[in-house]
């Protein structure tokens, strides 16, 4: 199928074998009829695709990957599993504070969410590094004086967080499954990612963080017609040396890519009217600016 470029819409039924025989056709090689194909061309395509489709996801703001969800311990962040939340029997006023909670199974060093707690409710909804109390039935608030707070009167729970000790004050949250590249925490709220995978915590100073990312789209039918052409110079950068064995196209199409990005930029930028990072190499090495 003809692939239009120039506009900002989507290519209706794009498939990955459209984008691979766009790369293809730039550099002069033959095209395919399927990712699965038993040919070299089609080889060199599956090797690459993954990693292609996740940098060129990141390179840009793509208008079509852009998510906004709301992160709260109530829909499950941050939670390990139900095995982990443990009842609260009673909190010293002591420096440092003493938790008492039967059979917690914590150690030194973990981190601790609380919450529900009565009478003391200066320790409700924050995240606690925690030192192990010899009988594995109570564990000190690390650095956490409770003197001064109103004295412990019953309930409350505790769970086990990942955290980091720069952030025992704040909050500890999952990152969506789906989220390749975050772009802000409400309120500009300090934060810091930990993890890999899917045990990626989202560590921030924010209670209810609004989180707003791009997603990882792989369904190619959604993607804009700017991104197939980006996707396709970047693709055909890959191939090129193993195809061609002329590093001179590479390079061209690479330069090619830097220049579609560019001119995607601007025209997001005139769009949105956004302000341009001018600081973008592609932006410079382009001439957009």
């Amino acid at each position: 199928m003809p692939i239009i470029i120039g506009d900002s819409s989507t290519t209706g039924d794009t498939s990955q074998v459209d984008i691979c025989n766009l790369a293809l056709r730039r550099l002069g090689a033959t095209t395919i009829a399927s990712i699965d194909e038993a040919t070299k061309n089609a080889e060199h395509c599956t090797v690459f695709w993954n990693y292609v489709l996740d940098e060129v996801m990141e390179d840009h703001q793509w208008s079509f990957t852009k998510k906004v969800v709301t992160l709260d311990y109530a829909a499950g962040f941050g939670v390990y599993s139900t095995t982990d939340t443990k009842t609260i029997t009673g909190i010293t006023a002591a420096n440092p504070a003493v938790v008492s909670c039967a059979a917690h199974g914590f150690v030194t060093g973990n981190t601790v969410y609380i919450y529900d707690v009565a009478g003391m409710t200066e320790v409700n909804e924050r995240v606690y590094p925690i030192t192990e109390v010899t009988g594995g039935n109570s564990f000190e608030l690390t650095g956490f004086d409770s003197t001064l707070w109103t004295a412990y009167t019953s309930g409350g729970s505790c769970i086990r967080k990942e955290s980091n000790p720069a952030y025992s004050s704040g909050y500890t949250y999952d990152l969506p499954s789906d989220c390749l590249k975050l772009l802000s925490v409400s309120g500009g709220a300090k934060y810091e990612i930990m993890g890999v995978g899917s045990n990626r915590r989202l560590l921030t100073t924010t209670s209810g963080a609004i989180l707003t990312y791009n997603m990882l789209e792989e369904t190619t039918t959604n993607m804009l017609t700017r991104f197939v052409n980006a996707m396709a110079w970047r693709l055909a950068a890959e191939l090129a040396v193993p195809l061609t064995k002329k590093g001179t196209k590479q390079e061209w199409a690479m330069n090619m890519y830097a220049y579609t990005l560019g001119k995607t930029a601007t025209v997001d930028a005139r769009n949105d009217n956004m302000v341009l990072n001018t600081t973008d190499s592609w932006l410079t090495d382009g001439n957009f600016i």
